[in-house]
């Protein structure tokens, strides 16, 4: 059995806004990275929540954005982009069946 992977995040930190695997209009959320107060790489005197996410429309590409960059989908848009999804895969597997059909007959 694997043991489950659990994110804890201290008590002193404020907690994400977004999550992993969380859909927004820039891609999906693939990571995620703390910044404390007063950190040099920010330059900003408050905490603050980078998120790595994989650019939807290349998925070789993923960008690290800010929080307030970070805009989430609607549960329409959400719904639209799920059913999009769920039809390429439908048509890939009609064209894997084909193929695996193909093989069967030779």
């Amino acid at each position: 059995m694997e043991a489950s992977k659990v994110v804890t995040i201290p008590n002193h930190w404020t907690s994400p806004k977004y999550s992993l695997g969380q859909r927004t209009k820039q891609g999906m959320i693939v990571g995620v990275q703390y910044y404390p107060p007063n950190n040099l790489l920010t330059g900003l005197c408050t905490e603050s929540w980078r998120y790595a996410v994989l650019d939807k429309n290349d998925f070789s590409e993923v960008a690290h954005l800010e929080e307030e960059k970070i805009h989430p989908l609607i549960p329409i848009e959400l719904r639209a982009e799920l059913e999009a999804e769920i039809e390429a895969y439908q048509c890939k597997l009609l064209i894997l069946k084909h193929q695996l059909g193909a093989i069967s007959n030779a």
